[in-house]
């Protein structure tokens, strides 16, 4: 693929928003010349005839690549976690040469599909020593040939080249690699987080360990979720539900549950019904990560999780981050990415930057992989 460019930007192409991050290398670190995000559509992307679909998404790419901040065509994209079948494996300790030889038989043990009908790569993660025998950690991550199409035929309709495709999940720890040094708002310097990206149609949990992935799952439960029941609760369209979970959607939290009740109003009757009607979806969520927890700390055998980091537009609901850390008992921020990045006032609105900085933790780290090499 030749030398890394310096105009390569992460596009990040989610299922109602596209984000795109545009970095320029310094002697040390990074500086963010581009930040760009658009929404799809109002309406729910999942319910539209798939050429339509396609050719939203081919309009909105073309958009946000034309931004004077971005203007460019080669790009770092990324496949959702959701489309991907990503394993975890341990082999002997073997040389490089070994394992490009090996991997491929090995792997069709752990993917449920003939090794002619995916796109497949593979990638070392550790070193590890167990029962007195050396091994690799490998993960191992396979996509459908028609997923893969699709994904090509919609960068390449909109006149896109990729120069590298990677699975979003991993493209968050790569986000995370940059401040995972730097003092978090809790005070509580994690070996073990896990970073929550909450999108519009499903919810990615990737637990890294010093920055690197170790469980990558995906749940089934994201904003439209939330819309779809305040769309029933208040008999509203897509639209309008949506915008109204923007503007009232508030999280009661046990330390604030007594306050609300003793002071109704009409928007609190508003965000109170908002509130049940999400409560079930909200609490399948939690189970969700609670069970990805159990499974990582029993199964992985690994430190259990110290910290959670929250990202993507869901993460925007009042109190999602309290929400969670009262249930889970453990420190929730809010992952923002910029925090190691320099960026210039001239160029930028801060006050965009902070309202929209959770949408950029994936495109960020698309645009990392491309400007450190990796």
């Amino acid at each position: 693929m030749g030398l890394f460019e310096n105009q390569l930007i992460g596009l990040d192409i989610g299922s109602s928003t596209i984000k795109a991050i545009k970095l320029k290398k310094l002697k040390e670190g990074f500086e963010l010349t581009g930040a760009e995000i658009i929404s799809v559509s109002s309406e729910s992307a999942d319910e539209m005839d798939p050429d339509v679909k396609h050719a939203l998404f081919v309009n909105s790419i073309k958009k946000i690549i034309k931004q004077k901040n971005i203007s460019v065509n080669k790009v770092v994209t990324a496949i959702p976690s959701d489309s991907a079948i990503i394993r975890y494996i341990k082999v002997p300790y073997m040389t490089e040469d070994e394992l490009k030889n090996m991997i491929p038989y090995d792997a069709e043990q752990y993917i449920p599909l003939g090794m002619d009908q995916v796109v497949f790569d593979y990638k070392v993660l550790n070193e590890i020593e167990e029962e007195n025998q050396k091994k690799l950690e490998v993960l191992l991550v396979a996509v459908k040939n028609e997923t893969m199409g699709q994904h090509l035929a919609l960068l390449k309709d909109a006149g896109v080249e990729p120069v590298v495709i990677d699975v979003d999940s991993f493209s968050l720890c790569n986000a995370y690699s940059l401040n995972v040094n730097d003092e978090s708002e809790s005070g509580v310097k994690a070996d073990t987080v896990a970073i929550i990206n909450m999108g519009a149609k499903f919810t990615t949990i990737t637990i890294c360990e010093k920055d690197i992935p170790h469980l990558t799952r995906d749940v089934n439960i994201g904003g439209n979720n939330f819309t779809k029941e305040i769309q029933r609760e208040f008999n509203l369209s897509f639209a309008q539900a949506e915008e109204m979970k923007k503007q009232h959607a508030v999280i009661v939290v046990e330390s604030e549950a007594l306050l609300l009740n003793s002071m109704p109003s009409s928007d609190d009757d508003k965000s109170s019904r908002i509130f049940e009607a999400i409560t079930p979806a909200l609490n399948k969520l939690l189970n969700d990560v609670r069970r990805s927890f159990d499974y990582y700390e029993s199964t992985v055998k690994r430190k259990p999780v110290q910290k959670i980091l929250l990202s993507g537009g869901t993460s925007k609901i009042k109190n999602i981050d309290r929400f969670l850390s009262e249930r889970l008992g453990m420190p929730v921020e809010i992952n923002y990415p910029f925090k190691n990045i320099n960026i210039n006032s001239k160029n930028f609105d801060f006050d965009y930057l902070r309202a929209n900085a959770v949408h950029f933790n994936v495109a960020l780290g698309l645009a990392l992989r491309k400007a450190a090499g990796k």
